[in-house]
């Protein structure tokens, strides 16, 4: 067996079982790309459903329970500020046991535990899933209070950002949208392109297509709802009643269907164990958003299972699909796009074979196991700068490069 190149923690707030919205499932492939990578990996996650984190331990990745919650600023507020004594300690303690060669603090409002973790002589990684305040600010809210509780979240988040996350040896950006907003106030030289990526095998060639269209998110975020909205609204007509049907799958989309009750031939699917299997049975993937960052996960899935794509622009922000979708930014336009793929899936397929071939070069777990490799030899660097040369943590360092 090869031995470890080392320990490597990664924390989150976020709770990566059941992976059944993107940020949880970008939290599992960080950590399957640090373990493919030959570290071992202490990960220290948020565990909403009470599940039991031992028996998801496997060779090499251990799961422990992050002692704070998911910052939200009625409840937790603190987490936004402050380091949690509690959360330090836990990595203190794992530190002692095993000295650790990295860590990734993941997901954004998580910048308020770098100063102290810095003290230990480790390299930071903060990772990001979103410009999230720019998604904040891009939020509908009707009322005047509402308004009013989002421009203060807002405003959090983006002091936040520019206070907490210049202390970081490295920043892993989503999108080479997200990194050019990031230069503008932290270092590019600490700035990691590390896109949204899935580790999917190339078995949906074969699948049969059935005469539907799907559309996939998790529906408690406010961009997959509006634009489901938007879809419903403006584009599904009576035609499309008549020929197909609508597949609406994932975190509560059988509520967000319910809205619909009265229109022909929509349908919520709601959490499916096997969502790849759904799109891989569909004649195409609708992605009609209008807000958000990132880069989409329900993009690269459909890229992986060779499913056609159909999306405005801003719902494929981010993803270099080098003309393989089919871009749309009215209820025309993207009605008329849908048609194409119903009318002639021999074309459609084909510029799905392709975006399978983008898929493996840019968005695999092996491709961007290498990126990870890079931003963690760069927080490495940047690292050893900040601490005084003769620490031990920096004889560590000298020691493993």
């Amino acid at each position: 067996m090869t031995e470890a190149k080392g320990t490597v923690l990664y924390a989150s707030y976020v709770s990566p079982f059941p992976p059944y919205s993107g940020e949880r499932i970008r939290a599992l492939n960080l950590i399957s790309a640090l373990s493919s990578l030959g570290y071992e990996v202490e990960a220290i996650v948020g565990n909403f459903e009470n599940v039991d984190l031992d028996s998801k331990n496997r060779p090499g990745v251990r799961f422990h329970q992050i002692p704070f919650a998911w910052p939200r600023l009625r409840q937790a507020a603190g987490v936004y500020l402050w380091p949690d004594a509690a959360f330090i300690e836990q990595v203190r303690a794992l530190n002692a046991q095993k000295p650790l060669y990295a860590i990734i603090l993941d997901y954004g409002f998580i910048g308020a535990q770098i100063q102290p973790l810095s003290r230990l002589g480790i390299p930071i990684v903060l990772g990001t899933h979103n410009l999230e305040s720019s998604v904040t600010a891009q939020a509908v809210k009707g009322s005047g209070a509402a308004k009013a509780a989002l421009r203060f979240r807002h405003a959090v988040e983006w002091l936040h950002e520019r206070f907490f996350f210049q202390r970081a040896d490295a920043v892993l950006c989503v999108s080479v949208e997200d990194r050019r907003a990031y230069s503008g106030f932290l270092d590019p030289k600490r700035l990691h392109l590390v896109p949204n990526f899935v580790d999917i095998p190339d078995i949906y060639r074969s699948t049969a297509r059935e005469n539907r269209i799907i559309m996939t998110g998790s529906f408690d975020n406010y961009q997959n709802s509006e634009g489901l909205r938007w879809f419903v609204n403006e584009v599904w007509d009576e035609s499309f009643q008549a020929r197909t049907q609508l597949c609406v799958a994932g975190k509560l989309s059988d509520r967000a269907v319910a809205e619909f009750a009265g229109v022909r031939g929509i349908v919520g699917l709601g959490v499916r164990p096997d969502l790849l299997s759904e799109l891989a049975r569909s004649q195409a993937a609708i992605v009609p958003l209008w807000q958000g960052g990132g880069t989409r996960l329900k993009c690269i899935e459909a890229m992986a299972t060779r499913t056609p794509v159909v999306t405005t622009s801003k719902g494929c922000e981010g993803i270099a699909h080098q003309g393989t979708f089919r871009v749309a930014n009215d209820a025309a336009s993207f009605r008329a796009a849908i048609l194409r793929v119903l009318n002639d899936p021999s074309a459609a397929a084909k510029d799905a074979d392709r975006a399978r071939e983008v898929f493996d070069a840019e968005y695999s777990l092996r491709a961007n196991a290498a990126r990870l490799m890079g931003a963690l030899e760069g927080a490495k660097r940047v690292a050893s700068e900040r601490i005084k040369p003769r620490s031990p943590a920096h004889a560590r360092l000298a020691q493993t490069g």
